[in-house]
């Protein structure tokens, strides 16, 4: 079971990058790079690369929520930080410039270090049910601290607020998949008809909310400085409460968990030089649905590239 929940993260990743990849185009062609207010979801229902993201993100959810209730946590919620140097690799082939070295780097110590962490993860770590007052306590406490992060964004500009929102909407999906395992391990211990109804409310709340900020903080900031926040902080919020509240690594002994903090730590490094190269998409999808008729496909349509490796 933890090696199809590994693949189905997998995937999940993947999903969640290609998702990332065509929304930041669509945002950026409805908002022009300015702020994105609610009439500009009219604009984003007829851009056909946003939809598609939307439908890749449903993606993410099916494979996010299948393998959070056949593993651990602190197994599977590392591994949406594979989105972030796929997006990478997007970027870099849509503009066909070769990657810099910091990002070479970068994706092979993020991949490198989040595959140990993993492996070692899924031999100790044990799921455990959340009870209701547990995912009670952790939405008080994420939700709190996102709303701090959106009032300070509010009164941000530029890429502080594109992080700060991503780090609230990474928080969020973190509090997201708790929320998920609550309602998991309810209908395997009782029945669709005893769902908890607060988490089933929590968790569409904070969905929505996450998604919005995500939206919002693709129009302030590039997509892998918006991915590298949110990929950081969910899996970072995840784990933490799979730890400290949830025990799945009690039966761990000192040497594995410190074995692990590295590898985290390995694979965060990389995860800063990826954000820190910045060798990040176009403001355009890598593909046209819409061709000349109706139904045909496009070939790419690519922006000029400077040779400083920045599209424009």
């Amino acid at each position: 079971m933890t090696t199809l929940a590994i693949a189905l993260a997998m995937l999940s990743a993947v999903f969640a990058a290609l998702g990332a990849y065509l929304q930041h185009g669509g945002v950026n062609r409805v908002t022009g790079g300015g702020v994105l207010h609610l009439r500009s979801l009219g604009l984003l229902a007829r851009d056909r690369h946003w939809l598609l993201g939307v439908l890749a993100h449903v993606g993410t959810a099916v494979c996010q929520i299948a393998a959070i209730s056949l593993a651990p946590l602190v197994v599977v919620q590392p591994i949406v930080v594979l989105a972030l140097p796929l997006v990478a690799l997007l970027g870099a082939r849509a503009t066909g410039i070769r990657l810099p070295r910091l990002t070479a780097i970068g994706i092979a110590t993020t991949a490198g270090g989040l595959a140990v962490f993993v492996v070692l993860a899924s031999r100790s770590a044990v799921g455990t049910p959340v009870s209701g007052e547990q995912a009670f306590l952790a939405g008080q406490f994420i939700g709190a601290t996102a709303l701090v992060l959106v009032l300070f964004a509010a009164k941000s500009s530029g890429r502080l607020r594109s992080v700060m929102l991503a780090v609230a909407a990474g928080m969020l999906y973190g509090l997201v998949s708790v929320l998920i395992r609550r309602i998991t391990y309810a209908i395997d211990t009782d029945s669709l008809l005893d769902l908890p109804v607060l988490s089933v409310g929590g968790l569409l709340a904070a969905f929505l909310a996450g998604s919005w900020l995500v939206q919002s903080a693709y129009a302030s900031g590039p997509p892998d400085l918006v991915v590298a926040c949110a990929a950081v902080f969910n899996p970072i919020v995840a784990i933490a409460i799979g730890v400290s509240v949830l025990g799945e690594t009690a039966g761990m002994g000192s040497g594995m968990a410190g074995t692990l903090a590295v590898c985290g730590s390995v694979a965060l490094l990389g995860i800063f030089a990826l954000a820190r190269s910045h060798a990040t998409l176009p403001g355009v999808p890598p593909f046209s649905v819409a061709g000349p008729a109706a139904g045909t496909i496009a070939g790419p349509s690519l922006p000029r590239v400077t040779p400083e490796g920045h599209a424009r």
